[in-house]
Protein backbone atom coordinates (compact mmCIF):
# COMPACT_ATOMS: atom_id res chain seq x y z
CA UNK A 1 0.00 0.00 0.00
CA UNK A 2 1.20 3.37 -1.11
CA UNK A 3 1.60 6.24 1.51
CA UNK A 4 -1.09 8.32 -0.03
CA UNK A 5 -3.04 5.24 0.51
CA UNK A 6 -2.47 4.77 3.93
CA UNK A 7 -3.42 8.03 4.33
CA UNK A 8 -6.46 7.93 3.02
CA UNK A 9 -7.28 4.98 4.49
CA UNK A 10 -6.70 6.02 7.99
CA UNK A 11 -8.67 9.21 8.03
CA UNK A 12 -11.79 7.28 6.29
CA UNK A 13 -11.28 4.76 9.36
CA UNK A 14 -10.94 7.74 11.67
CA UNK A 15 -14.29 9.12 10.49
CA UNK A 16 -15.81 5.82 10.99
CA UNK A 17 -14.86 5.45 13.69
CA UNK A 18 -16.07 8.75 15.07
CA UNK A 19 -18.98 8.48 13.00
CA UNK A 20 -19.94 5.19 14.83
CA UNK A 21 -19.41 7.05 18.31
CA UNK A 22 -21.53 9.90 17.31
CA UNK A 23 -24.13 7.26 16.52
CA UNK A 24 -23.85 5.53 19.80
CA UNK A 25 -24.42 9.01 21.62
CA UNK A 26 -27.24 10.17 19.77
CA UNK A 27 -28.91 6.72 20.01
CA UNK A 28 -27.88 7.10 24.02
CA UNK A 29 -29.88 10.41 23.84
CA UNK A 30 -32.88 9.31 21.91
CA UNK A 31 -33.30 5.83 24.36
CA UNK A 32 -33.27 8.79 27.36
CA UNK A 33 -35.88 10.94 25.29
CA UNK A 34 -38.31 7.23 24.64
CA UNK A 35 -39.41 8.79 21.64
CA UNK A 36 -37.85 6.21 19.20
CA UNK A 37 -35.02 4.95 17.59
CA UNK A 38 -33.62 2.73 14.63
CA UNK A 39 -35.32 -0.64 14.11
CA UNK A 40 -31.99 -2.79 15.53
CA UNK A 41 -31.26 -0.51 18.23
CA UNK A 42 -35.01 -0.75 19.64
CA UNK A 43 -35.09 -4.21 19.34
CA UNK A 44 -31.99 -5.01 21.05
CA UNK A 45 -32.93 -2.44 24.03
CA UNK A 46 -35.60 -4.13 24.28
CA UNK A 47 -34.34 -8.03 24.67
CA UNK A 48 -31.32 -6.13 26.33
CA UNK A 49 -33.84 -4.90 29.46
CA UNK A 50 -35.93 -8.18 29.34
CA UNK A 51 -32.83 -10.28 29.85
CA UNK A 52 -31.16 -8.13 32.34
CA UNK A 53 -28.12 -7.74 30.23
CA UNK A 54 -26.61 -4.29 29.07
CA UNK A 55 -27.19 -3.42 25.66
CA UNK A 56 -23.20 -3.25 24.87
CA UNK A 57 -22.99 -7.01 25.47
CA UNK A 58 -26.33 -8.17 23.62
CA UNK A 59 -25.57 -5.89 20.65
CA UNK A 60 -22.12 -7.57 20.62
CA UNK A 61 -23.46 -11.15 21.02
CA UNK A 62 -26.47 -10.81 18.37
CA UNK A 63 -24.04 -9.17 16.16
CA UNK A 64 -21.48 -11.70 16.94
CA UNK A 65 -24.12 -14.59 15.49
CA UNK A 66 -24.96 -12.11 12.13
CA UNK A 67 -21.06 -11.72 11.58
CA UNK A 68 -20.87 -15.37 10.93
CA UNK A 69 -22.97 -16.14 7.73
CA UNK A 70 -21.44 -12.08 6.45
CA UNK A 71 -18.01 -14.02 6.97
CA UNK A 72 -19.14 -17.05 5.28
CA UNK A 73 -21.22 -15.57 2.11
CA UNK A 74 -20.87 -11.87 1.98
CA UNK A 75 -16.95 -11.06 2.54
CA UNK A 76 -17.57 -7.83 0.22
CA UNK A 77 -19.92 -6.34 3.29
CA UNK A 78 -16.98 -6.65 5.49
CA UNK A 79 -14.18 -4.43 6.66
CA UNK A 80 -13.15 -1.98 9.72
CA UNK A 81 -16.15 0.00 10.10
CA UNK A 82 -18.15 -3.63 10.21
CA UNK A 83 -15.97 -3.98 13.87
CA UNK A 84 -16.69 -0.90 14.68
CA UNK A 85 -20.29 -0.63 14.35
CA UNK A 86 -20.42 -4.40 15.74
CA UNK A 87 -18.52 -3.34 18.80
CA UNK A 88 -18.92 0.17 19.64
CA UNK A 89 -22.81 1.53 19.29
CA UNK A 90 -23.97 -0.64 21.92
CA UNK A 91 -21.21 0.14 24.57
CA UNK A 92 -21.49 4.41 23.77
CA UNK A 93 -24.95 3.83 24.15
CA UNK A 94 -24.31 1.99 27.70
CA UNK A 95 -21.77 4.88 28.55
CA UNK A 96 -23.44 7.57 27.47
CA UNK A 97 -26.38 6.09 29.55
CA UNK A 98 -24.41 6.02 32.72
CA UNK A 99 -23.05 9.77 32.35
CA UNK A 100 -26.46 10.76 31.41
CA UNK A 101 -27.56 8.99 34.53
CA UNK A 102 -25.20 10.60 36.93
CA UNK A 103 -25.66 14.18 35.45
CA UNK A 104 -29.45 13.57 35.96
CA UNK A 105 -29.87 14.50 32.42
CA UNK A 106 -33.61 12.78 32.44
CA UNK A 107 -34.86 15.30 34.95
CA UNK A 108 -33.45 18.51 32.25
CA UNK A 109 -35.57 16.96 30.07
CA UNK A 110 -38.48 16.63 31.68
CA UNK A 111 -41.85 17.44 29.57
CA UNK A 112 -42.78 16.58 26.43
CA UNK A 113 -42.35 19.56 24.17
CA UNK A 114 -38.56 19.67 25.55
CA UNK A 115 -38.09 16.55 24.29
CA UNK A 116 -39.08 16.73 21.06
CA UNK A 117 -36.81 20.01 21.05
CA UNK A 118 -34.08 18.07 21.56
CA UNK A 119 -35.33 15.23 19.60
CA UNK A 120 -34.77 17.28 16.27
CA UNK A 121 -31.46 18.22 16.66
CA UNK A 122 -29.90 14.99 17.89
CA UNK A 123 -31.91 13.08 15.07
CA UNK A 124 -29.99 15.28 13.13
CA UNK A 125 -26.64 14.32 14.63
CA UNK A 126 -27.62 10.11 14.50
CA UNK A 127 -28.31 10.73 10.82
CA UNK A 128 -25.43 12.52 9.70
CA UNK A 129 -22.79 10.20 11.43
CA UNK A 130 -25.07 7.31 9.66
CA UNK A 131 -24.44 9.06 6.57
CA UNK A 132 -20.73 9.62 7.02
CA UNK A 133 -20.05 5.65 8.33
CA UNK A 134 -21.92 4.75 4.78
CA UNK A 135 -20.12 7.13 2.75
CA UNK A 136 -16.60 6.06 4.40
CA UNK A 137 -17.63 2.67 2.54
CA UNK A 138 -15.29 1.09 5.00
CA UNK A 139 -17.58 -1.65 5.84
CA UNK A 140 -21.70 -2.69 6.73
CA UNK A 141 -22.87 -3.81 10.22
CA UNK A 142 -24.11 -7.12 10.31
CA UNK A 143 -27.96 -6.53 10.65
CA UNK A 144 -27.42 -3.95 7.13
CA UNK A 145 -25.47 -6.39 5.28
CA UNK A 146 -27.72 -9.73 6.09
CA UNK A 147 -30.83 -8.14 3.71
CA UNK A 148 -28.53 -7.07 1.41
CA UNK A 149 -27.20 -10.44 1.15
CA UNK A 150 -30.77 -11.82 1.12
CA UNK A 151 -31.73 -9.22 -2.15
CA UNK A 152 -28.72 -10.76 -3.96
CA UNK A 153 -29.87 -14.11 -3.05
CA UNK A 154 -33.73 -13.24 -4.27
CA UNK A 155 -33.67 -11.46 -7.32
CA UNK A 156 -37.16 -11.24 -7.64
CA UNK A 157 -37.99 -9.67 -4.64
CA UNK A 158 -36.67 -6.15 -4.55
CA UNK A 159 -34.52 -5.01 -1.84
CA UNK A 160 -36.96 -2.24 -0.37
CA UNK A 161 -39.05 -4.63 0.33
CA UNK A 162 -36.54 -7.17 1.59
CA UNK A 163 -35.53 -4.62 4.09
CA UNK A 164 -38.69 -3.02 5.13
CA UNK A 165 -39.15 -6.99 6.09
CA UNK A 166 -36.61 -7.11 7.83
CA UNK A 167 -36.79 -3.56 9.90
CA UNK A 168 -40.58 -4.45 11.09
CA UNK A 169 -39.67 -7.80 11.82
CA UNK A 170 -36.80 -5.96 14.22
CA UNK A 171 -39.65 -2.82 15.39
CA UNK A 172 -42.27 -6.25 15.71
CA UNK A 173 -39.65 -7.93 18.23
CA UNK A 174 -38.57 -5.06 20.16
CA UNK A 175 -42.37 -4.29 20.74
CA UNK A 176 -43.60 -7.90 21.89
CA UNK A 177 -40.87 -7.48 24.42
Amino acid sequence: MKNRDIVGFSKRALLTLVSVLFMGLSLSVLKLLDLGMDSFTYMNVSIANRAGWSLGNWQLCLNIVMFIPVILWGRKHLGIGTIFNMVLVGYTVDFCTWIWELVDLKAMLDGQVVRYIVMLPVLVVFIFAAAVYMSTDLGTAPFDALPMMISEKISKVSFKVIRFIWDLTAVAIGFVL
